[in-house]
């Protein structure tokens, strides 16, 4: 064979290689404050992996993992200005995009992550429209945990509570707020501070779920927890709707399908971890737990109800929040267990 023709024969066996490997169609570039190593990272990666298989190759998704693109907020913009497509959001993002779903930051409302699960299942439809008004896709809401108190020292009471400076999220607005207005000595920071400030004693401890707890570190600097679960967080997977439409009708139908099967497995892994973080796990790492009596439960939930009625209206329609108690309301008498455990 001749020079000419061997450099033909390669030429063209790699033309082949070529058409048999397909055209990746999208990348979708994804944002989180999650960390890597994370049971959340390794959830949306497995979701990346299996897209990019299921479609051939075709869409790929390119997760940014511990706030490498900016907390929450800068997240977001980022994603307006283009350079990102979506974000799996601890709950800050998902009630900017559905002000519906700010019901979850106020104390006391949701009391179980089943009665969290079964009230964002009733006002899915109007989270979607919430969402899609606002140029995204919401492809999964999932329950992330229930907010309880890790501290210095040991908190029994709302006297104990309200003496110390207790951490939360910068951009958590309405659960800053609703704190505020139960007496609290919130001092809000962004989640890449918020173990400094502990160290510095700027604070005294956090509300927070036990996952975040974890995987930032802040339950091994705490020396105390107390399992009030005072809320229950949900967190979302938003993606822009022109991220969405570039792709081909089956491959959109593909990630809305991935990630409805992922959105079961969040749920599923997000409590199994709870139940061992709570039921043992942070015991064993060094935490000592202080159960909450029955009169500081009652009246911490007293106190968060009477906050509501008096700064809910600032935050959440009136109209939405009565729908909400009702429907808790008829899941309660559904359920004695649920109000039994409050």
């Amino acid at each position: 064979m001749t020079r000419a023709l061997l450099v033909f024969a390669l030429a063209a066996a790699w033309a082949g290689v070529a058409r048999a490997e397909p055209a990746t169609v999208a990348t979708l570039r994804m944002a989180t404050v999650a960390p890597e190593g994370s049971a959340w990272a390794h959830l949306l990666k497995a979701f990346g992996n299996e897209v990019e298989s299921s479609s051939g190759g075709a869409v790929r998704v390119k997760w940014y993992f511990g706030a490498i693109t900016g907390d929450e907020l800068q997240t977001f913009e980022g994603i307006k200005q283009g350079h990102l497509d979506g974000i799996a959001s601890g709950g800050v993002i998902c009630e900017r995009l559905a002000p519906s779903m700010r019901i979850q930051g106020l104390a006391g409302v949701f009391q179980s992550r089943e009665e969290a699960a079964y009230v964002m299942e009733r006002i899915w439809p109007t989270i979607q429209e919430e969402t899609q008004r606002a140029g995204f896709e919401m492809l999964i809401v999932s329950g992330l945990g229930p907010e309880v108190i890790f501290s210095r020292t040991p908190v029994r009471s709302m006297n104990d509570l309200r003496r110390m400076k207790v951490w939360r999220w910068a951009a958590d607005e309405v659960g800053i707020a609703v704190a505020g207005e139960m007496g609290l000595q919130v001092v809000p920071t962004d989640l890449d501070v918020a173990g400094r400030a502990y160290e510095a004693q700027r604070t005294d401890g956090f509300i927070a779920i036990p996952t975040a707890a974890l995987a930032f570190q802040w339950s091994a600097q705490a020396r105390y927890i107390t399992d009030l679960r005072s809320g229950y967080l949900t967190g979302c997977v938003a993606i822009r709707n022109s991220a969405v439409d570039r792709l081909p009708p089956e491959h959109q139908r593909l990630l809305r399908s991935i990630m409805a099967k992922y959105d079961a497995l969040f749920q599923e892994i997000g409590k199994r971890q709870d139940d061992a973080l709570l039921g043992g796990l942070f015991q064993k790492q060094g935490l000592r737990p202080v159960p909450p009596s029955e009169a500081f439960h009652s009246e911490f939930f007293d106190s968060a109800r009477a906050a509501r009625e008096r700064v809910a209206a600032k935050l959440v329609p009136r109209p939405l929040l009565d729908r909400v108690m009702r429907m808790l309301a008829d899941y309660r008498a559904e359920h004695p267990e649920s109000a039994k455990a409050r």
